[in-house]
């Protein structure tokens, strides 16, 4: 709402005549009566001062039937303020918060309530064709890598003054003791590292066993399942390493079935570490012999084709067997 204020000025003139009977005539000419003044509509104007009286007309004038006389004239000047009211009106908006939500709701309940089908393999084949085949796959096994042991002991029945999990080899060996006092943890982890910090080997026979001493010296033991790995994904300080044991990668010189999805998902690593180079290596009881070469020749015929790389752009190396055993290793080289 706005106020506008203005200023008006008024201006009235009042012009008369007086009539006057004849015996009149020979009196003193009476006072011309006073003007009345025009009221302004919001403040009085000042009174302007009278005019002068004109003169008294000739005792000789004319006396039949009456004279008329001019009064003269009279100007009011004065200002006026006035305020004009201007509104602006607004529009009237009708807003129903209740149907914005509803319709929102109602979407999400359509929307959970819907059935969502569970892809499987198949699908995943479909997509992998359609646009690469540098796709990830999902449904493919994971690599077994670290922590390779967790254990979660039971709570003791009796007053626990220590505890120890002791991993042994297939010899028997305990490789590594991990242990506390007092109560054991809630869970116990094992990265694979024995007591020499070297990284335990596929297809060899671990087990552990949990140990706990009660407050009279007397041990408890638990014992764990014995585990063999076929294959490990693990990093040192300088490399991304996948070891698959040979005995189960090949059959004779080809890639064995069962181990195709191994070596699919290894191929995924491949692809994750793309823009660092990488090596095979092959450890094997004949290092020279026809057969590690033909297994050889296909495993980067393989590799080549699923990752598009050039047929010399894979290194490898031959080695008779070190402490890893006989395996076949991807080393990505991170330095």
């Amino acid at each position: 709402m706005r106020l506008l204020a203005g200023t008006t000025f008024l201006t009235f003139v009042l012009i008369g005549t007086a009539a006057h009977s004849a015996p009149a005539a020979t009196k003193t000419a009476a006072k011309p009566p006073t003007a009345k003044k025009a009221a302004p509509t919001t403040k009085k104007a000042p009174t302007p001062p009278p005019p002068e009286a004109s003169p008294a007309p000739s005792a000789a004038a004319p006396a039949s039937g009456g004279a008329s006389e001019n009064l003269g004239s009279y100007e009011v000047t004065g200002q006026a303020k006035d305020k004009v009211l201007i509104e602006k009106s607004s529009p009237e908006i009708k807003l129903d918060v209740k149907d914005i939500v509803d319709s929102v709701t109602d979407k999400t309940e359509q929307l959970l309530e819907r059935p969502r089908t569970i892809p499987d393999k198949e699908d995943f084949d479909h997509f992998d064709q359609l646009i690469s085949n540098q796709t990830v796959r999902p449904w493919l096994p994971d690599l077994a890598e670290p922590p390779l042991i967790s254990f979660q002991p039971a709570p003791p029945k009796t007053t626990v003054t220590g505890w120890r999990l002791e991993v042994t080899n297939d010899q028997g060996e305990v490789i590594k003791i991990i242990s506390g006092k007092g109560n054991p943890v809630k869970e116990i982890v094992w990265d694979g590292i024995d007591a020499k910090g070297q990284m335990i080997r596929v297809a060899a026979a671990y087990s552990f066993r949990f140990i706990t001493i009660d407050e009279f010296q007397n041990t408890h033991t638990t014992l764990g399942k014995a585990f063999t790995l076929r294959h490990l994904k693990y990093q040192d300080k300088r490399n991304v390493i996948v070891e698959i044991s040979s005995k189960y990668l090949f059959k004779d010189e080809k890639v064995s079935i069962d181990a195709m999805p191994v070596l699919e998902r290894t191929l995924d690593v491949l692809r994750e570490y793309s823009t660092y180079p990488f090596a095979l290596e092959f450890q094997t009881e004949a290092p020279q012999g026809d057969q590690i070469k033909e297994r050889q020749r296909r495993l980067t015929d393989k590799i080549t084709k699923d990752l598009q790389l050039p047929p010399d752009s894979v290194k490898y190396t031959y080695s008779p067997l070190k402490d890893r055993g006989e395996v076949t290793r991807f080393v990505i080289r991170l330095r």
